[in-house]
């Protein structure tokens, strides 16, 4: 439940509208539809905004790859999500790694929350 609350309140999860480079400048309902679909597709289980828990905080994803090709990375970051990975990341809790959720999330939702991703650090370097 902490989780939720620090997912949540963190980092005010502004949105991913496909045309926005700045994840501050949009809309609460943006926010909400971004948590709904984090939520629902068992995100925050594992992550937050800001502080790790037991994978990356999606801040840290953000800054690891700020400076790398934005399709390359988001390809990469997708992949991630839908196959699973190890390895990538030192502070995973428990050195399982990102579990493969290709056969239980819809791969645009994991589209949506990657672009929210990338856009933390990224505003308006796109």
């Amino acid at each position: 439940m902490l989780g939720v609350v620090l997912f949540a309140t963190s980092v005010g999860l502004s949105g991913c509208d496909k045309q926005a480079s700045n994840p501050n400048t949009l809309s609460a309902a943006q926010d909400a539809h971004l948590f709904k679909l984090a939520q629902l597709n068992g995100c925050i289980e594992c992550h937050t905004v800001t502080s790790t828990s037991i994978g990356p905080s999606w801040m840290a994803v953000a800054e690891r790859y700020k400076e790398a090709p934005r399709a390359e990375t988001r390809a990469l970051l997708i992949n991630s999500v839908m196959n699973g990975s190890k390895g990538k990341w030192i502070t995973w809790r428990g050195d399982d790694g990102m579990p493969p959720l290709g056969k239980r999330v819809v791969k645009e939702d994991v589209e949506e929350l990657v672009d929210f991703i990338l856009s933390l650090n990224r505003q308006g370097n796109g």
